[in-house]
C-alpha cells in the first residue's frame, strides 16, 4: 500500500523546528520549516510502505507507529514500535534509497515530514545535527542485533520482557510507562506469544517488581528488573 498525500497538511514554523533541533542556527531552522509539512494520519494508515523511496524523514509528533518487515513465507515480523518525540526512522540519512520495511500508524498520529534532500544538506553544514543521526542509527542497529538474538531463541522470555521494560523506561525518562500498544503488538515485537508475555508481566507483578495499572506499567524495583535482564 502506497502512502497517500491526500491528507490535509499544515505549514511548520521556524520556532517549532528550533525547539526540535536546538543545535541548528536560526537560518537553518527556517529553511527546514519552509520545506517541511505537518500531516495527520488515522489509525491503520501507512506512513510509508516497504519499497517506497526514502523521500523524507518523518518526525513523530504524537501517536505511535509500528515498523513491520514482510517475509516470503507470508509471516510479517514486527521490528519496532516508535513513540512520539523522535524520527520514525533515519535510514535515509545513511544512504538507504528505499524503505526495507513498512510503517503504520497504531493510533491517530501527527508527523512532520522533512524532505530528505534538505535534511542531508543541513547535516552537511552542522556537525551536531549530523551526530544526532549517527547516534540514532547506532541505537537502531543495536536494537536490530538484539532482535536477531531474540528470534534465534538465545534470550529467555524473562530477559526479553525485562530488557524491553528497562529500554522503555530509559526512552520515556521514568518508571511509569505508558502502555500504548496492544499485548499482541508487543508480543510480536519481542518474538513471543501474547500468552507468554502476559504470564511474564503477571510474574513480575507477583514478585513485586512491576505494578500493572490501566494503560500503565509501573516499575517498582528497577534493580531487580536489571538483574532479570542480565541473568544468564
Amino acid at each position: 500500500m502506497m502512502r497517500t498525500e491526500s491528507h490535509p497538511v499544515r505549514e511548520v514554523t521556524p520556532a517549532s523546528v528550533e525547539a526540535l533541533f536546538p543545535e541548528l542556527e536560526s537560518r537553518q531552522a527556517a529553511a527546514l520549516a519552509h520545506a517541511a509539512r505537518m500531516v495527520d494520519l488515522g489509525k491503520g494508515e501507512r506512513v510509508f510502505s516497504e519499497g517506497d523511496p526514502c523521500a523524507s524523514l518523518d518526525w513523530l509528533v504524537s501517536g505511535s507507529v509500528e515498523l513491520r518487515k514482510s517475509a516470503a513465507s507470508g509471516r510479517d515480523s514486527i521490528l519496532h514500535v516508535v513513540t512520539s518525540g523522535r524520527f520514525i526512522d533515519c535510514s535515509g540519512m545513511g544512504g538507504q534509497e528505499a524503505w526495507f520495511f513498512s510503517a503504520t500508524a497504531l493510533n491517530p498520529c501527527r508527523i512532520i515530514r522533512f524532505p530528505r534532500g534538505i535534511m542531508m544538506e543541513t547535516a552537511a553544514g552542522s556537525g551536531r545535527f549530523a551526530f544526532r543521526f549517527i547516534r540514532s542509527l547506532a541505537m537502531r542497529e543495536r536494537m536490530f542485533v538484539n532482535k536477531i538474538s531474540v528470534s534465534q531463541g538465545k534470550i529467555s522470555v524473562r530477559r526479553r520482557v525485562a530488557g524491553w521494560l528497562l529500554h522503555k523506561s530509559r526512552i520515556e525518562g521514568g518508571l511509569v510507562l505508558e502502555d500504548a500498544v496492544t499485548r499482541e503488538v508487543l508480543a510480536g515485537l519481542l518474538g513471543l506469544t501474547r500468552e507468554s508475555l502476559s504470564r511474564q508481566l503477571s510474574r513480575f507483578a507477583r514478585e513485586g517488581i512491576l505494578r500493572i495499572e490501566r494503560r500503565k506499567l509501573v516499575i517498582i524495583d528497577e534493580q531487580a528488573l536489571r538483574m532479570a535482564r542480565d541473568a544468564g
